[in-house]
């Protein structure tokens, strides 16, 4: 039974909760979305910020585009990747939250484009790409959080070139993978997110000099560990709803498999 009309968002409200998580995750959100499709490139950009605005833009040459535009707007509605464990999302929240925190924003796509400002939401079909996905949004910003968005994306470990500020990210040093059962996440015949566990590859990356080690999610930094790696697992982590943190036992998982595969 649908219940249309029950709740309103207070945009506002949300970017106030939203920022207390450091605007990095902005970044961390739109590239995960792209890589968990058929890319084979992504490109970041953030400009430097000019009377404290900024322009984020996230593309990529997936040849689908983005799936389904209305779900760049729909919190919660159904979403493929909730049967995938390979794949980062579930919640269909991500650009919900990326767009909470811009003052305007545009998504555009193979089937169209979506433009969010003050006058609310509207699309247009025939603004369209020929493949790919870009998503540019204007957000204000100061220095240090310019700074600390552009160390966050330097810190992803990606599976495609993915270029910020027109560098690529340089590629880790893989230091050893392996297979191991860990929990995980995957929806049922209904649709419901159930807890699982499975079998999926774990890589152990060197940390470089002055990095904290941290656990990733398929390449997307989660929270620091207290070992000698970076360890990525290779499907869904069960994560908190701020997508920051895991529970003490998945964490003991993890630090057994590191030890015994490598000398934490």
């Amino acid at each position: 039974m649908k219940r249309n009309g029950w709740f309103e968002v207070d945009i506002s409200g949300l970017r106030k909760i939203l920022e207390r998580r450091g605007k990095q995750f902005a970044i961390y959100e739109l590239v995960q979305n792209a890589w968990d499709e058929n890319v084979t490139k992504v490109e970041v950009s953030l400009t430097r910020p000019n009377s404290r605005r900024s322009e984020l833009t996230v593309t990529d040459d997936s040849p689908e585009g983005f799936r389904d535009l209305t779900e760049s707007y729909t919190m919660f509605a159904e979403s493929y990747k909730k049967s995938e464990p390979e794949k980062r999302g579930a919640f269909n929240l991500g650009e919900k939250y990326v767009l909470a925190l811009c003052d305007e924003a545009s998504i555009t796509t193979t089937t169209g484009r979506i433009t969010f400002d003050v006058i609310g939401r509207r699309r247009t079909g025939s603004v369209k790409r020929e493949r790919g996905t870009e998503f540019v949004g204007s957000l204000a910003l100061k220095i240090d959080e310019w700074e600390r968005m552009c160390e966050a994306a330097r810190k992803l470990i990606p599976p495609v070139p993915t270029f910020f500020n027109g560098e690529e990210i340089s590629p880790r040093t893989l230091l050893r993978t392996w297979t191991a059962t860990l929990p995980t996440v995957k929806s049922d015949e209904e649709g419901n997110l159930r807890p699982t566990s499975r079998q999926t590859t774990v890589s152990a990356y060197a940390v470089l000099p002055g990095e904290t080690a941290m656990l990733y999610e398929m390449g997307i930094p989660v929270v620091e560990i207290n070992a000698k790696y970076h360890v990525s697992v290779g499907q869904k982590v069960p994560l908190n709803i701020d997508r920051d943190n895991v529970t003490p036992a998945y964490l003991k998982s993890v630090y057994v498999e590191l030890l015994n595969h490598t000398q934490i």
